[in-house]
């Protein structure tokens, strides 16, 4: 198995305790990968594992992603791959500037892991960016799969909800606190405490970027599977989606106890700290990515 259950740990933060799930640690790092070669701190490929198990059982030959400047999604998608046997070809945007961000980081590891990189020259938005890499990927692979944007994939949720039910009860009751990219990771976790009943959890979901948050809930609540919104939301006393005034590719650099990811996770954990005098004990953070 490349993946594991992760532990939840307690920090102490002034005078205050805050349970951190650590789901950074979500990804095992095989016996014999050489030392400069390492799976992604980046719990958003639970999922996608399992999406790829299906690919290598079918005739498609490749698979492909479209990423972002920062994302470590096609670092994810090359070492599954690697291990699967499945051919992997990755997008990068490269500006006329160059390469910007976490890109060279990233594509050492794509490369590392056997993925042919290519770069969409003249990038635009991310949707447009997505459509110009699928054209060229269907064209060199015509039965090939081009991963959606985001990875949102029901698998996932499915595999956070999980995670969620694997929670002690010493942890819940209080406030939740998760960086919402794509949403998918905050809809496993409503999943999961919707299947555990925790009905007194307040949680916050904040946002790594501005967003139309009416649609990121209805995209949010859909994945989690709830059919009554209003009724699952006055029941689980309070979600928030909270635009805390970051753009997509702005870092966070606050001191985290535990590896954060700086363009998400942190975003969350700053927030916390913002408003730890305000939250309900206890206080769980949930870690997607170190």
């Amino acid at each position: 198995m490349l993946l594991q259950d992760t532990p939840t740990i307690e920090y102490k933060v002034g005078d205050r305790i805050i349970f951190v799930k650590r789901e950074d640690l979500a990804v095992l790092k095989p016996v014999g990968l050489p030392p400069f070669l390492f799976p992604p701190p980046f719990a958003k490929v639970r999922g996608l594992y399992k999406v790829l198990l299906r690919v290598k059982d079918s005739p498609i030959p490749a698979v492909s992603y479209m990423d972002t400047s920062i994302s470590m999604a096609s670092w994810g998608i090359s070492f599954f791959c690697y291990y699967l046997d499945l051919k992997a070809v990755v997008y990068f945007p490269r500006y006329k500037d160059g390469l910007r961000h976490e890109t060279e980081r990233h594509i050492k590891f794509c490369e590392g892991f056997g993925a042919e990189v290519r770069f969409l020259e003249m990038p635009n938005r991310q949707q447009i960016n997505f459509y110009r890499a699928r054209k060229q990927f269907m064209k060199d692979y015509p039965d090939g799969v081009m991963l959606p944007q985001g990875l949102p994939f029901d698998e996932t949720v499915t595999e956070v909800e999980g995670q969620v039910m694997l929670l002690p009860e010493n942890v819940l009751g209080g406030s939740l606190v998760i960086s919402v990219g794509s949403g998918t990771m905050i809809a496993g976790v409503l999943k999961g405490l919707k299947k555990r009943r925790v009905l007194s959890q307040n949680v916050y979901g904040v946002l790594v970027a501005p967003k139309n948050i009416l649609k990121k809930k209805k995209f949010v609540y859909s994945k989690a599977g709830v059919v009554d919104v209003g009724l699952f939301c006055d029941k689980l006393e309070k979600v928030n989606f909270i635009d805390a005034g970051y753009e997509y590719v702005q870092r966070e650099e606050c001191d985290v106890p535990f590896p954060c990811n700086s363009y998400y996770d942190r975003k969350a954990w700053q927030w916390l700290m913002n408003n730890i005098e305000k939250l309900k004990e206890p206080i769980l953070f949930w870690n997607i990515g170190g």
